[in-house]
């Protein structure tokens, strides 16, 4: 995976990586460890379901030393939606809670955390929640 860049973003792109992979770069501190918790849970959840791919963005993947959560889609392509748990249908408001951190499902975002909020373009991480404890 390629350095930060002078904003403190991964160059534009989708990076496929592994959980391990996702660990060692970007959960470098408590901040960041207890927000990966909150991923694993939620993508623990969403393997159940049959999701294949998750893209993870936000300030999350970036040098910010302590981002306040994170922010990612999943792709819902061959899910099982009598599996997929109510907190990515019903309780969406609730993921920052549970989760700390939101996920949405592909269909309209397919761009969604490519850029900031100023336009300026960041990439993003890709990895398959069903390889999480592989």
């Amino acid at each position: 995976m390629p350095p930060f860049n002078s904003l403190g973003y991964l160059p534009p792109g989708i990076y496929e990586i592994s959980w391990e992979e996702l660990m060692e770069r970007f959960a470098t501190n408590p901040q960041r460890q207890r927000i990966v918790t909150g991923l694993a849970a939620a993508l623990r959840k969403l393997a159940i379901a049959g999701c294949t791919r998750v893209i993870i963005g936000g300030s999350f993947i970036s040098a910010k030393e302590e981002p306040n959560d994170f922010d990612a889609y999943y792709d819902n392509f061959g899910l099982d939606f009598d599996l997929l748990d109510p907190l990515f249908v019903e309780n969406i408001d609730s993921q920052q809670e549970v989760f700390c951190g939101e996920l949405f499902p592909t269909i309209g975002y397919d761009q969604f955390l490519q850029t900031d909020k100023s336009g300026n373009p960041r990439g993003v991480v890709a990895l398959d929640p069903r390889k999480l404890n592989s």
